[in-house]
């Protein structure tokens, strides 16, 4: 899936005829939601599969590739470093990022885990050093 989205997603912002429901902004860094009921009628049906089949579930897409939203908008607006209007060809960068990031986040989860078992097999050892 994650192989479409991010040229999915470049494709229906990219597209001028659905700029009065989403269209880059004014940076050509982020893009803006112009109306969310839209979107969802209107092109959220053609991407199910990447965007989800309403607003609330394209939004959680949105934030697990990378998208963050732009805090001081008044508007729906999202960015990533890597999604820059005329340069598709930084995707792959953003899907490299953003895989980078969560690979990371997997590792920090797994040692903790792995730190946490240790410790409560440490505790449980020295319980039964004690009851002996």
């Amino acid at each position: 899936m994650w192989i479409t989205f991010y040229p999915s997603i470049y494709e229906v912002v990219d597209d001028p005829s659905l700029d009065a429901i989403i269209s880059w902004s004014k940076s050509n860094r982020s893009f803006i939601v112009w109306d969310p009921a839209a979107l969802q009628r209107e092109i959220l049906p053609n991407y199910t599969i990447q965007f989800g089949r309403n607003y609330s579930q394209f939004l959680r897409e949105i934030k697990y590739f990378g998208f963050e939203r732009i805090r001081g908008s008044a508007q729906w607006e999202f960015g990533h470093k890597y999604f820059v209007r005329g340069q598709p060809e930084l995707l792959d960068n953003m899907l490299i990022d953003v895989e980078t990031e969560r690979m990371a986040k997997f590792s920090a989860k797994l040692r903790a885990k792995e730190a946490a078992a240790k410790a409560k097999a440490d505790v449980e050892h020295r319980l039964q050093r004690l009851l002996i």
